[in-house]
């Protein structure tokens, strides 16, 4: 596929609409984070996966003033694995693979692709010195795929992003239930000249009964304007519910449902995702 800039008005117009699916939260990744994970270092030796299958549906989309005025057609299915692996007490690193099947229409340009999308590597250490809050700093890159590798990049464009980000999280107690906040804010660069990106995510959870943790999230990206013409800032919002189910000690079955509230340039779009957490 060409590069972004050789494409017509209506080819752009695809380009910007194609989204990268909100999983799991490391990054970056965006995703359900529990207590032992966001700015919570993983134990030494220990680690955990989360496997998840994932559908993302949409028929309209947020124009440049944040109306969702455009007419599209927009289908993703995708299986990804989360990974965190705690290398001492301080560091811990993160991997997320993802195979994706992606198809947009709007108007009659239609973009599709399958494959694997970005994969990202990161490394995070917490930094000591806190009591109550437990504060992180990471940082990753993104190594291009074959199909979603950003906003704002046809399918399949290669080029390295990469990303720093702090992460701060407590334990609380809800309605006398336990409980934990994390909060999380990212600059990410990105490659071919798409325009940089201000992320800012949050995670409430709480164990509702002894086998059963609950998180609402909150996911925004801010985009920054690019020094080349042609390039259009794209903005989101997108909100996530889900529910943990810890059939045993180590393994947990969870359920999550997503949606893009607001924006500017970008596909409003409906998720569900189903997903196998396995604590090693």
């Amino acid at each position: 596929m060409g590069s972004v800039y050789q494409f017509t008005m209506k080819q752009n117009l695809a380009a910007i609409f194609l989204v990268g699916a909100v999983g799991v939260c490391v990054c970056a990744s965006a995703g359900v984070q529990p207590a032992f994970a966001g700015a919570w270092p993983m134990e030494a030796g220990k680690g955990q996966s989360i496997s998840t299958m994932t559908w993302q549906g949409s028929t309209r989309g947020f124009d440049r003033r944040g109306e969702a005025s455009v007419d599209l057609s927009f289908q993703k299915f995708e299986n990804a694995v989360f990974l965190e692996y705690g290398l001492t007490e301080n560091w811990t690193v993160v991997a997320r693979p993802a195979l994706q099947n992606v198809r947009l229409r709007v108007g009659d340009v239609v973009d599709e692709a399958n494959g694997f999308g970005a994969t990202e590597f990161s490394v995070r250490r917490v930094l000591p010195g806190w009591e109550k809050w437990v504060l992180s700093a990471q940082t990753g890159v993104f190594m291009p795929g074959e199909v979603e590798n950003g906003f704002n990049k046809p399918l399949g464009q290669n080029g390295l992003d990469w990303e720093i980000r702090a992460l701060a999280g407590r334990s609380l107690e809800f309605a006398g239930r336990p409980g934990f906040v994390d909060i999380q804010a990212a600059f990410r660069e990105r490659s071919h000249g798409a325009g940089n990106e201000v992320r800012l995510d949050m995670t409430l959870g709480s164990m509702a009964m002894s086998r059963v943790q609950l998180h609402f999230q909150s996911f925004i990206v801010i985009g920054l304007p690019s020094s080349r013409p042609g390039i259009h800032t794209v903005d989101s919002f997108k909100t996530q519910l889900s529910g943990v189910w810890f059939f045993k000690e180590s393994q947990g079955l969870q359920l999550s449902l997503s949606r893009t509230l607001s924006g500017r340039n970008i596909v409003r779009d409906t998720g569900m995702t189903i997903g196998f957490w396995q604590r090693f």
